[in-house]
């Protein structure tokens, strides 16, 4: 009996360490059309924000994205707003988010803005993303 508990426990850590090695902590991991992985949390068919400050918020779901949306995100002063438009490209942000003077903007799809997102927070940056997990 003692053994079948020890390798039920020897599975599971070894479970959790693989999904950690996936999806770690304050970046994007598994991501799929409808399935987003962020802060090694599931998040099925979600839109989500996350601030340069690390806070982390769901948002409706929209194919319009006005600049009153991401106002939230540059309230915490990032170097880099990312916006992610979906898989396939159908989210239309406002034209004044393209505009904007106070923060470098990166206008992607959904694969190349999580990609972004974790290489310029494992380099230090201050980055906040919007995150469009549909088309």
């Amino acid at each position: 009996m003692k053994k079948k508990w020890l390798l039920i426990t020897i599975l599971v850590a070894g479970a959790l360490v693989a999904w950690l090695c996936f999806n770690p902590p304050r970046r994007f991991g598994w991501c799929r059309f409808g399935l987003t992985t962020y802060g090694a949390m599931p998040r099925l068919v979600s839109d989500i924000q996350v601030r340069a400050d690390g806070a982390v918020r769901k948002v409706p779901k929209t194919h319009e994205l006005p600049l009153e949306q991401v106002q939230w995100l540059l309230d915490s002063a990032p170097e880099t707003l990312i916006v992610s438009i979906g898989w396939n490209g159908a989210v239309e942000p406002d034209e004044r988010i393209w505009k904007l003077k106070s923060v470098e903007v990166k206008i992607l799809k959904s694969k190349e803005a999580a990609q972004l997102f974790n290489r310029l927070k494992k380099e230090g940056r201050r980055v906040a993303i919007h995150f469009h997990s549909t088309c």
